[in-house]
């Protein structure tokens, strides 16, 4: 295993909010990385042209190229119970290398070799056993056009052929693949011996003990073959850390010599390395006194070369779009950090408190702002909690999981606390939850999420789906393409730059009512701004209230439906 590219890799925080180590979150319609999708490929890619129909090769079949030929051969070869290797290969000066031998595992016999001079020498068996099957190809050029042909083959063996279940166990077919090196390298560092690695990996795919695509002693031979490789990586990685954040450091500075407004702050652990590091600018800090009363704090991303949380604050504009008012890297998700982030953003907002904040599932958060913002409004983001939903219930609801999202969407935005916990009972006994620590989490949480407990709460549209969407864009904007944390900086910076955000043209508004206040809002409003209040008030059409003579009111809603008028009254 080589050393990787130095680019800097962003990745969605994958450990499960409910702290339990075996947990991991895989999030619905997204590939887990930003930038690198070379780190994690598809596991099945390897095997998905073996799904397809694999028919018996034939002499004078023609292939495009060698490894096409030995592609189709070995994915024959596995549906029939036994693996390919390559063999003899013949070359000339004018056609270069122009036949390929590829013959059955075992195929030809072992040589006998010189016995090491130790007390136990090891008598391993060899498995070949002359077997004749094979594939030879020739190299022709046929209209200018290089092609290959099947000039002989053979499909006689002299020896059993194994059933699909221990076909898969032969050398050639057990791969870990990058996204599974990656995982076993982390949890080895970790200090996880292999039988519990093996253990956890099955428990991550939801397949049975013995199904992965490798055995324990896969895993055993790479994690002893990498390990000098992970030690000279970690010393690089660890040198290029400590140099790019006080890069980082150094890009703050000098831009606050620029700006006298700029402002930055950070950390130092006891060797004087920079730990945690925040900044903003003068165009976010004025732009927190108007669009600051409700702030996202998105804590989404983590980059694994640097081993750093990304948090980045918003707020939303008159245009509905994201306003970027902070940012911070933190070398921990302890409470202690949260707690550093949230005092220096506050800090940098010259003390100001937004009456919202917004954030995803994190009890370390959580507890630092319930410290450092007291008389704020805590909210879990909707799309946070729905995007989890498929970690945790698909695999153990199965074939009732697509009913118990219906139900659980349904009860999300229940407006009533009441009703809201009475079907929350009936939906966790419905679906045998009660003993699950995700609904125990999210019960937890109960304050935070649902409709019902947060209807009064000044969210400012953002919750919505068009606002989660432009906050996505804009942090997959500053996230990539990126070799170091100066770069980011930088790109941080060009895009929190109010020069290059795109807004709304000049367009007309049409009104919908003859009320007054709806011209006037048409006047002064963006047209976001003017299309969202238009939608309440046509709204606000379909409601009539009467006085009552004890002094309260009735309020009737009209709809009309096939020409009947229906009375609901509250």
């Amino acid at each position: 295993m080589t050393m990787k590219s130095s680019n800097n890799i962003w990745i969605r925080r994958q450990q499960c909010p409910c702290g339990d180590w075996k947990c991991y979150v895989k999030y619905e319609g997204d590939d887990q990385t930003l930038i690198s999708s070379q780190l994690i490929k598809n596991e099945t890619a390897s095997t998905s042209s073996s799904s397809e129909a694999v028919f018996m090769p034939y002499v004078g079949q023609i292939f495009k190229s060698d490894d096409d030929a030995f592609e189709y051969y070995s994915n024959f070869a596995r549906k029939n119970g036994f693996s390919i290797r390559k063999a003899r290969s013949t070359e000339s000066q004018n056609l270069g290398i122009y036949r390929r031998d590829f013959v059955c595992y075992r195929s030809g016999f072992n040589q006998p070799r010189k016995k090491a001079n130790v007390e136990h020498p090891r008598d391993r068996k060899s498995v070949r056993c002359g077997c004749d099957a094979k594939l030879y190809l020739t190299k022709e050029i046929v209209n200018g056009l290089t092609q290959w042909y099947v000039s002989q083959f053979s499909n006689v063996h002299n020896h059993e052929l194994l059933e699909d279940d221990q076909v898969r166990l032969l050398p050639a077919y057990r791969k870990i693949q990058e996204a599974d090196q990656e995982r076993i390298l982390l949890l080895s560092k970790a200090g996880f011996p292999v039988n519990r690695i093996v253990k956890l990996l099955e428990l991550e795919k939801g397949v049975q003990p013995g199904q992965l695509p490798f055995i324990e002693k896969d895993v055993r031979n790479f994690v002893r073959t990498c390990k000098k490789t992970v030690q000279d990586n970690d010393a690089l990685l660890t040198e290029k850390r400590e140099n790019d954040t006080m890069d980082l450091l150094e890009a703050c500075k000098a831009m606050a010599e620029r700006d006298s407004n700029f402002v930055y702050d950070y950390t130092t652990d006891e060797n004087s390395k920079v730990e945690n590091i925040s900044w903003s600018y003068a165009d976010s800090v004025r732009a927190s006194t108007i669009f600051g009363d409700v702030v996202t704090f998105d804590t989404t991303y983590r980059s694994i070369t640097y081993g750093l949380l990304l948090g980045v604050w918003f707020g939303i504009d008159n245009h509905g779009k994201p306003m970027f008012l902070g940012c911070v890297l933190l070398q921990d998700e302890s409470s202690n950090s949260f707690t550093w982030a949230l005092q220096t953003f506050l800090r940098f907002m010259r003390g100001r408190c937004p009456q919202t904040i917004l954030t995803d599932i994190d009890s370390s958060l959580r507890d630092a702002i319930a410290r450092e913002l007291p008389n704020t409004k805590h909210v879990i983001c909707s799309w946070h909690v729905l995007s989890k939903l498929s970690s945790w219930f698909s695999l153990p609801l199965g074939s009732q999981y697509e009913e118990f999202k219906a139900e659980f969407d349904m009860l999300f935005h229940l407006e009533g606390v009441e009703e809201f916990e009475h079907q929350w009972n009936h939906l966790v006994a419905r679906f045998g939850l009660d003993s699950d620590k995700h609904i125990a989490l999210l019960f937890s949480y109960r304050t935070a999420w649902p409709f019902s407990y947060i209807r009064g709460y000044f969210l400012a549209r953002s919750m919505t789906a068009e606002f989660y969407q432009s906050l996505d864009a804009f942090l997959k904007r500053i996230l990539s393409g990126q070799t170091c944390l100066q770069l980011f900086f930088d790109q941080v910076g060009f895009a929190a730059d109010l020069r290059n955000q795109s807004r709304e043209g000049l367009q007309y508004m049409h009104l919908k009512t003859c009320l007054p206040i709806e011209e006037n809002a048409r006047n002064v409003l963006t047209p976001y701004a003017f299309n969202a209040l238009q939608h309440e008030i046509v709204l606000s059409m379909q409601y009539a209230t009467t006085e009552l003579a004890n002094g309260s009111y009735l309020v009737r809603h009209y709809k009309k439906m096939d020409g009947i008028v229906f009375e609901y009254s509250q």
